[in-house]
């Protein structure tokens, strides 16, 4: 008896590691499938901090304030 222990053992380690790599597994497939959404988001993102920059460097708009400030 005492020499199916360690057997016994290593087919349990054997079914736990199986288990973790089937969910590691899972997990690269999702993160896989997310990869794609997550660079258009960038692109988008970056496209508008572009935008946004150019109209910063652009030309001010003249402003006239409605109510001239007292002196």
């Amino acid at each position: 008896m005492a020499g199916r222990r360690p057997w016994a053992r290593l087919r349990a380690k054997i079914t736990q590691l199986k288990k973790t790599i089937a969910n590691k597994n899972e997990e690269l497939e999702q993160l896989r499938a997310d990869v794609p959404a997550l660079v258009r988001a960038v692109n988008q993102l970056t496209l508008e901090n572009q935008k946004l920059r150019q109209a910063l460097e652009g030309p001010q708009a003249n402003v006239i304030p409605l109510v001239r400030p007292r002196t």
